[in-house]
């Protein structure tokens, strides 16, 4: 709803003259154009409003429906955008060609030009008196905010917008809160909302850092960012998507702000219509010729097709860090529906203690529909003979259990006494009826999720976490480290549940936090199921807590430190009507873990309180900008500092992304 603002100008003049060329006559008068405009502009809040009030009912019954709305490679609004934009292309061709070599059929997917012709006949226009009821309707109860000027007309919501009752109430109750509770609206110490620098784009809806990675790519001894931009487009090419490399030195990483596109030190760019490349990044020395080389995901490669069936390629690098200017391997997959690359992972897999490649295709059929496959590529010299690889004879698989189990969502590698232990979280796991799909138990439970734990090239899994709630969507997320738990160096795993409904406390008052989001922790041992230490809850409903975790150590004294971040979390305590999509970033220091409920035993009258325990709190710079989307840390000579992707950030163009470096003086 960014797009959205209390002010709209109409220049009527303007397109009354358009309309007068276009046609050779008046079609139109000026006071139809300002009432359509004006009703378009009210039903744009209309529909603000209901969405603010129906989302909750719908997302509690499925996730799915709103996390997927924008980005879900089959009908997704970022899939309808690219066909959308390849119809218009074939309309203007047929429009300033003709229709002879074109090929029309009912499903304007399939339009080919270059064939027979078929032709179509246009129906009727009807008459839409819905929304002649619904101006009235409007005039009746909205006093109309029309300012006239000399070439147009000037729309405004304030007036009647802030008289709502609804607003009234949110409003009144945020002003009782905050009277009650004087501490809440203060900025503490702790808060750090201006970043170091920051990256950004000039071309819209790129999703900068969609997908970050760091390796010492040029060798120098200092960590490099690498990152991803599924949705970068160039006129013509739609989502071909980009992938950016920054070179660190002794200080970090450029600490000035940057657009990309200008002064990236290298850019990798797709060439398949629509193909996300950059959606997944890892790095690794594939061919073991002693320098990394960078494996890219692209799992819309096929779209152009209907077969989404996604690739994985592989750049071979230099000493010097560049990468090649074409991939020099590419992976495969034969399934429609594959999505071949959503995630990347660098592992040893074969135990020769050289990192592998790990693939996660969560939406692969794996035997039946999206149950999900996670499937590795050995590395080693004989790759460098390779252009062409195809996932069905990679060297290790696992399928999911249950269709639409979603597994190979994410994944994540840690070293236990020496031994890989591969993570792969399946967050859309249910608890099926051993019966079959056919039957249904009372107990059944929608997307509780699990996390599956390896040691490979075993196939059976060591160990499974299990989530405890409907829609809960355990093993979304996914990092490992080392911290203290109570005074004990501890090897922790940490897994999160973003949308976990968890319980509100104010004083007296009790509130549900739907998918405030939980994550937990659990200590990792060799010889036993992983054992749980201690939560963590988010206090915000929909903020998605927990959906991105990060480790990492930030101030050299061998403990990592625990990043959790919640991208849709928003400042206001009533989670009111015209909410945001800010997000907000937790650094917890890795010496001050306790067991048990780390955010619930407050200090203050509201709980959970996950700043309370938090060493730093990151805020957003820029509102509706989905802080927290990412987060990777790039260490250099003294600092590790730490990146925070924005995904929907503006801050260079529309919704094209940024990102936020910080470098934090933990004590």
């Amino acid at each position: 709803m960014g797009v959205l603002t209390t002010k709209r100008y109409v220049p009527t003049e303007d397109l009354l003259e358009i309309y007068k060329k276009l046609y050779g006559r008046e079609v139109i008068t000026k006071n139809a154009i300002v009432d359509c405009s004006y009703l378009q502009f009210l039903e744009m809040y209309g529909e603000m409003l209901a969405i603010s009030k129906l989302y909750p009912t719908y997302s509690r019954k499925s996730p799915f429906l709103v996390e997927q709305f924008q980005e879900y490679f089959l009908g997704g609004l970022d899939d309808m955008a690219f066909w959308s934009t390849k119809i218009y292309h074939l309309t203007s061709f047929m429009l300033e060609n003709g229709t002879s070599d074109c090929n029309l059929p009912e499903n304007p997917l399939f339009i080919v030009c270059g064939g027979r012709r078929s032709s179509t006949r246009g129906s009727k226009v009807q008459k839409n008196y819905f929304h002649r009821n619904l101006t009235v309707s409007l005039t009746k109860d909205i006093r109309k905010n029309i300012n006239y000027t000399e070439r147009g007309v000037l729309f405004t919501v304030n007036s009647w917008i802030s008289d709502s009752p609804l607003s009234f109430m949110y409003q009144a109750l945020e002003r009782n809160i905050q009277i009650m509770f004087p501490g809440s609206s203060h900025q503490p110490s702790k808060h750090i909302s201006s970043p170091l620098a920051s990256y950004f784009l000039s071309l819209p809806y790129a999703r900068l850092g969609w997908a970050m990675t760091s390796a010492d790519l040029n060798q120098d001894g200092y960590g490099d960012l690498v990152v991803g931009a599924p949705g970068y487009s160039r006129p013509g090419h739609i989502q071909i998507g980009r992938v950016y490399l920054l070179y660190g030195n002794d200080l970090g990483l450029p600490p000035i702000d940057l657009d990309l596109d200008q002064e990236a030190h290298g850019i990798l760019e797709g060439f398949e219509p629509s193909g996300r490349f950059g959606s997944a990044l890892a790095v690794l020395d594939f061919n073991q010729d002693g320098t990394p080389d960078l494996a890219v995901g692209a799992p819309s490669v096929g779209s152009e097709k209907l077969t989404y069936k996604g690739a994985v390629y592989i750049y071979f690098g230099s000493k010097q860090g560049r990468m090649s200017s074409s991939p020099n391997i590419t992976i495969s997959c034969q399934d429609v529906y594959c999505n071949l690359g959503w995630t990347l992972l660098a592992a040893d897999v074969n135990g020769d203690s050289e990192p592998d490649l790990v693939i996660g295709s969560p939406f692969a059929p794996g035997g039946g529909r999206q149950k999900g496959i996670v499937a590795a590529f050995y590395s080693g010299p004989s790759q460098s003979n390779k252009e062409q690889l195809n996932v069905e004879a990679a060297n290790w698989m696992v399928r999911g259990e249950d269709d639409f189990a979603w597994l190979g969502y994410s994944l994540h590698g840690v070293l236990v006494n020496n031994k890989t232990l591969l993570l792969v979280g399946s967050p859309t796991w249910k608890n099926a009826s051993s019966l079959g799909h056919l039957f249904r138990t009372r107990d059944e439970k929608q997307s509780l999720g699990r996390v599956y734990g390896y040691f490979p090239p075993n196939c059976q899994s060591w160990f499974t976490i299990s989530g405890d709630k409907a829609m809960g969507k355990l093993g979304t997320s996914l990092s490992s480290g080392h911290i203290m738990v109570n005074g004990t160096r501890t090897q922790v795993l940490l897994v999160g549940a973003p949308t976990h409904d968890d319980v509100s406390k104010m004083a007296f008052l009790t509130m549900t936090l739907h998918q405030g989001g939980t994550t937990r922790m659990y200590e990792l041992t060799l010889d036993s199921q992983p054992s749980l230490l201690s939560t963590f809850s988010g206090d915000r409903r929909f903020s998605r807590f927990g959906g991105v975790l990060h480790l990492s150590d930030l101030d050299n004294d061998g403990l990592d430190e625990i990043i959790m971040a919640a991208p849709l979390r928003i400042a206001d305590l009533t989670s009111g009507l015209i909410g945001g999509e800010d997000g907000r970033i937790y650094v917890y220091n890795g010496k001050q873990t306790t067991f048990g409920d780390m955010t619930g035993k407050c200090k203050s009258w509201i709980a959970p309180c996950p700043e309370e325990k938090a060493q730093y709190v990151l805020i957003s710079p820029e509102a509706g900008s989905r802080f927290g989307s990412s987060v990777i840390t790039v260490r250099s000579k003294e600092k590790n500092q730490v990146v925070i992707a924005a995904g929907r950030s503006s801050l260079g163009a529309r919704l094209s992304g940024a990102l936020h470096i910080y470098s934090l003086g933990l004590d």
